[in-house]
């Protein structure tokens, strides 16, 4: 392998035989791409292009793909990697498909992304759900402790796999090592949803990455932290504990047919820089970024997540800022930096907003940041205070802990019917309802609607709370089970 970006050259050498496409994408090399959009995009509109001979098929690799992602493997340091074009969510739907057939157990987190959700309603599994430990003063889910991973593995020996989502949205990572362990003496294959920690390899100051902590599948999103395009991810894996072949086919079934070569190209150039690069990039940026902590840290009326208590490895690029000591609310903040100086964090809530920086960031994006937290005060409304007070105090632990009455995928594919959401209190739910962001359901098909449920969403709406999953996204109603014993239409067969 002594290509240095192969993805990148199959491309070039392509374009050397002045070619003349009889083929899709119909515009043809931008050619007849719409000019208003092709002055942005320019030249990599001819790098658009479909599966031709001398390009690689990412379904069946043998070629320049196959070599980059063994190139990626390497700078990873696992023993295979796939490249995805759907991003951590064909990872996650991959990985459970691969590991469940329907009925069987699979043990994840009740604060999973929602993708690990719909994965388990796909494959018609059941899930056993970890709670994790919330720090209720920043209103974050943090970790999973391995001692929980082994009781619900002696309650539910039956279990086929054990998937662990670390690092957390806010950047909160379990200690994986441990967890691996554990899972492996019950012979049992540890997947873990590392979207947001693909930046991990390449410096030891970092939280230590899960594939190299002795995970067996691990799903990343290379276009989060590190340089690719957005959608775009990595599949990493050490082999022994997964049927490979069956990982391959529900890659196949649960990506498009039609790669696009400029999302590949994007991976295998994020992977190049990384491994050419990584270390002095992602160095230059933690030295920024510790002063920058230290500095927001030092703002009167704010708080900066430093974790506490068991959480002793948090990813330092992820900035969770309580701003309720300023007396408004975490949107109210986001909405003055937004409005008012042009800067877009990641997420707000009720007491927090969230600002997420990588390699790319130098002391002139961080200083932007300051001097905006430093000014929040000066735009605050004489009716912010008052209105405070009415505002939700952030997730508690039994927002995790509902009752589970239904499988999920069972009481998705349930009779339905719409009530009011306040009339909803002890109705089993069929359809999600998902905060976005972060994507993490506050509750599942099959779970039942509690009293105190109900008037937290309430109270999250609000505050103008986006939400997903549901078929009323302004949540005056939701879809319940119409009956619980109603006969349910089985759809999905893997």
């Amino acid at each position: 392998m002594d290509k240095q970006i192969p993805v990148l050259e199959a491309l070039q050498d392509h374009l050397k035989k002045n070619p003349l496409p009889l083929h899709v994408p119909g515009h043809k090399m931008g050619r007849g791409f719409p000019a208003e959009a092709a002055v942005w995009l320019g030249a990599g509109l001819r790098l658009d292009l479909t599966e031709l001979p001398g390009l690689d098929d990412l379904h069946q690799p043998s070629g320049a793909i196959e070599e980059a992602q063994q190139l990626a493997a390497h700078a990873f340091r696992c023993d295979e990697t796939y490249f995805l074009v759907g991003g951590s969510t064909a990872g996650n739907l991959a990985m459970i498909l691969t590991v469940c057939r329907p009925g069987d157990k699979v043990v994840i987190p009740r604060n999973a992304h929602k993708s690990v959700h719909n994965a388990v309603m796909l494959a018609g599994a059941r899930p056993v759900y970890l709670t994790p430990d919330v720090d209720e003063e920043f209103g974050i889910p943090t970790v999973i402790h391995s001692e929980q991973v082994e009781l619900a593995l002696q309650e539910n020996p039956d279990a086929q796999a054990v998937l662990i989502a670390s690092p957390t949205y806010q950047g909160v990572c379990s200690d994986i090592r441990e967890i691996a362990a554990v899972v492996h003496h019950h012979g049992k294959p540890l997947l873990v949803d590392e979207a947001h920690g693909a930046h991990f390899s390449f410096h030891e100051e970092l939280p230590p990455s899960s594939i190299q902590c002795g995970a067996d599948l691990v799903v990343q999103s290379t276009h989060k932290m590190l340089g690719s395009l957005t959608g775009t991810a990595m599949l990493h894996g050490n082999r022994g504990r997964y049927d490979r072949e069956r990982l391959r086919t529900m890659l196949g079934m649960v990506q498009t047919s039609s790669p696009s070569y400029l999302m590949l190209l994007s991976l295998d150039a994020a992977r190049f820089q990384m491994q050419t690069q990584g270390r002095k990039l992602l160095g230059q940026a933690l030295q920024t970024i510790a002063q920058g902590r230290r500095e927001c840290g030092q703002i009167q009326g704010l708080r900066l997540y430093e974790g506490s208590g068991d959480v002793s490895l948090i990813d330092p690029f992820k900035w969770w800022i309580q701003v309720k000591g300023l007396g408004i609310s975490g949107l109210e903040a986001d909405q003055i930096l937004r409005e008012n100086l042009g800067i877009y964090c990641e997420m707000a809530d009720e007491g927090h907003v969230l600002a997420v920086f990588s390699f790319a960031d130098t002391d002139k994006q961080v200083n932007r940041l300051l001097q905006g937290l430093r000014s929040l005060k000066e735009y605050i409304k004489s009716d912010w205070r008052q209105k405070l007070s009415k505002t939700v105090s952030g997730p508690a632990e039994h927002f995790f802990r509902l009752e589970q009455a239904m499988l999920p995928k069972d009481a998705l594919q349930g009779f339905c019917q719409r009530v009011k959401l306040e009339e909803a209190a002890g109705q089993v739910a069929a359809e999600p309802v998902i905060p976005y962001p972060p994507g993490i359901p506050l509750i599942l098909p099959g779970e039942r609607y509690t009293k105190e449920l109900i008037e937290y969403l309430q109270e999250m709406k609000t505050i103008g709370t986006r939400f997903q999953g549901t078929d009323d996204p302004t949540l005056e109603y939701v879809r319940v089970i119409e009956q619980e014993s109603a006969n349910v239409r089985t759809v999905y067969h893997i």
